[in-house]
């Protein structure tokens, strides 16, 4: 009698170990199976579906099949060395889902030896590596409690072995079994990385895992047996009672609950929050003998979720702060949202434009293009930008509109909808239509100038050299002394007036062109050329041009800068004295070649030299008459090459020292 009591309290034993083994396999996300000697499948937790595999049609295949290919191997052979060394196996292995997403596996895996004849087989499970493992402590106290009990109950069966002996084989098949589970439920539980705990009737803790105490703070020897805990989790005795009556329904009245969100005290004082899954825990006669609870730590998430609320606020505000007007669609052409300026310039809130379409809107697009545009866009990705004209609700005025559209996307991509930015271009489209006009007018302005050009060229010019040919014919008929010198002086003002007629139309020339060609120019044999040209106006003046240039200087420019050098070699023989010298150099200037002309005159104030290229801005020179735009010429001409222009103090003498620069070839 004594033993037939002893199996049913084993079996009760049995049914309760199973049932809460049941119900931790469907509350965590751990895949667990159990393997024969030759790796075929006996049981596998229904966890499995997630991947795309069906548990029901996966038992007594082989566990290998559902492998990687590139992982069979590696685990055929663990599995081969754990039963040859009966040791445990922990290993790396993948499975594709049934969209062919990769996943990675944590393997970990047991081998039991038959007892009595029972074959032997392998205990596994595998998570999700993303999951922390967590240790292995909880259920050794159970174990040992168990093998306790186990030698008790094996003594008291071997004082009544003959009359019992069938029973104790049936005992020990239970047992044998009761181990093997609470082995597969010792390797869940240690594995799960999620606070579990089990609270008797009077919410007592009776199991506190390895995940509770690194939540918490507090070990299980601290807490097992004792309600003290709830005081110092939740030390507020209002929110305390709040959740305790919580627990409470679930054990007198059998209620189950998802998702219950609580903020803990730690023992180190810091605050989290858990979200918990609370359910009845039954005997093997259906009593509510407690419950099971299963907390995540979702700190974390909540303060993400926290600073993504402030973060989405400060976006708001700071789009608010922007002037421009903005707002922002959907995929389907809804509106999420905009600011403030978009309220003023479509006089529509932003709460009443929210979650609506245009066409729901009864008024015209804002940003005045049409739904099948914006589809175009999302289709198509990148921006857009178009201008129009509108009228503004906030004075009801018409302004030119410029329309900045483009996607926005999530961190992977994905185009989520499209935004558009509105910049109000009236003044720049008045001023455009100005500026228009103005150019008509300074292009109707440069006709004239041209035509006026090839007037004083062509026209004023024949008829200066007609007044020239005159006076140099009486020059040479008169013997009046007196009227000779007003003659020379007829010729002297005419001649003058003719290189005034050049000057002015070589710099009108040279003022309109924008563009020159370039070709490689040896400037030391242009300069020999230019310096011959002016030789005869040296000599008249005593003034010696010195040339000490050997070799070649290809630079690349325009034939145009003969008129540089002509305009200064012929200053520098203007305004320097008789009897002195002119030289003209070539320097290296790494990259560039300067051209420097150097005089022996008076030289010019510092105050003047920012003046002399400057048209009709001549330095005062005693005796010399000139326009004032030869160095006008000059500058022009050195700017279109990129060159640079220098006016310097002749170092040690009197004098000025002009220098040009032009790129080597």
């Amino acid at each position: 009698m004594t033993g037939h009591i002893e199996s049913v309290t084993m079996h009760d034993a049995l049914n309760v170990e199973e049932n809460r083994c049941d119900f931790l396999i469907e509350n965590i996300s751990d895949i667990s199976y159990i393997l024969d000697s030759e790796g075929v499948i006996d049981y596998i937790s229904p966890q499995i579906r997630k991947y795309g595999l069906d548990s029901e049609k996966m038992y007594d295949t082989h566990f290998l099949n559902y492998i990687n290919s590139s992982d069979r191997e590696n685990l055929a052979s663990g599995f081969q060395k754990m039963m040859t060394e009966n040791t445990s196996f922990d290993t790396l292995l993948r499975v594709f889902d049934q969209y062919g997403k990769e996943h990675w596996l944590e393997n970990h895996a047991e081998f039991q030896s038959g007892r009595n004849g029972s074959p032997s087989r392998i205990i596994g499970i595998m998570k999700d590596v993303t999951e922390h493992i967590a240790m292995e402590k909880e259920l050794q106290r159970y174990r040992d409690e168990f093998d306790e009990n186990l030698v008790l109950r094996n003594a008291e069966l071997t004082r009544s072995r003959e009359p019992l002996e069938q029973e104790i084989e049936d005992l020990k098949r239970t047992e044998e079994r009761i181990v093997s589970l609470s082995q597969f439920q010792q390797t869940v539980i240690e594995n799960a990385d999620i606070w579990l705990d089990v609270l008797n009737r009077d919410v007592e803790v009776v199991i506190w895992n390895n995940a509770a105490e690194t939540i918490s703070g507090y070990t299980r020897d601290e807490v097992v047996g004792s309600t003290m805990i709830w005081d110092q989790l939740y030390p507020d005795k209002e929110y305390r009672d709040e959740v305790f009556s919580t627990i409470s329904r679930i054990i007198e009245k059998g209620s189950e609950i998802s998702d219950l969100e609580t903020t803990i005290t730690r023992k180190d004082g810091e605050k989290r929050v858990v979200s918990w899954n609370y359910k009845k825990l039954l005997n093997s006669k259906g009593e509510n003998i407690g419950t099971i609870g299963i907390g995540n730590d979702i700190t974390r998430r909540k303060e993400a979720e926290e600073m993504q609320i402030k973060h989405v606020h400060f976006l708001q505000e700071l789009i608010d702060a922007i002037p421009a007007p903005i707002c922002y669609k959907d995929k389907d052409g809804g509106y999420l949202g905009c600011n403030k300026a978009f309220e003023n310039f479509s006089g529509i809130k932003k709460e009443d434009i929210t979650g609506k379409i245009t066409s729901e809107l009864q008024v015209e697009d804002p940003t005045g293009e049409s739904y099948y545009t914006d589809r175009e866009l999302i289709e198509t990705g990148g921006s857009k930008t178009y201008e129009k004209e509108v009228i503004y609700a906030s004075d009801q005025k018409k302004h030119n509109i410029m329309v900045n559209k483009s996607v926005f996307t999530d961190i992977k991509g994905n185009i989520l909808g499209v935004i558009s930015v509105i910049l109000d271009i009236t003044d720049r489209v008045r001023s455009e239509m100005i500026l228009k006009e103005y150019a008509e007018q300074l292009e109707h302005s440069n006709e004239l100038k041209e035509i006026f050009t090839d007037i004083m060229r062509h026209d004023l010019l024949n008829h200066a050299n007609v007044v020239n040919g005159f006076a140099y014919m009486l020059l040479e008929m008169e013997k009046d002394e007196k009227k000779i010198k007003k003659l020379e002086n007829i010729e002297f003002s005419n001649r003058k007036l003719m290189e005034l007629i050049e000057s002015a139309a070589s710099f009108a020339k040279f003022e309109t062109i924008d563009d020159i060609k370039f070709e490689s120019i040896e400037l030391a044999g242009m300069l020999k050329d230019v310096v011959k040209h002016f030789q005869y106006q040296a000599n008249q003046r005593n003034v010696y041009i010195e040339l000490p240039i050997h070799g070649e200087y290809n630079a690349l420019a325009n034939p145009m800068i003969e008129e540089v050098f002509a305009n200064l070699i012929s200053n520098a023989i203007k305004y320097g004295p008789d009897n002195s010298k002119v030289i003209v150099n070539i320097l290296d200037k790494d990259r560039d070649w300067m051209v420097t002309v150097t005089d022996y005159g008076d030289g010019i104030p510092d105050d003047e030299k920012s003046l002399v290229f400057d048209r009709f801005k001549r330095v005062d020179k005693k005796g010399v008459k000139g326009t004032g735009l030869g160095l006008a010429i000059v500058k022009r001409i050195v700017d279109l090459h990129g060159g640079d222009l220098s006016v310097e103090d002749n170092p040690g003498n009197r004098g000025t020292v002009f220098g040009v620069t032009f790129r080597k070839v």
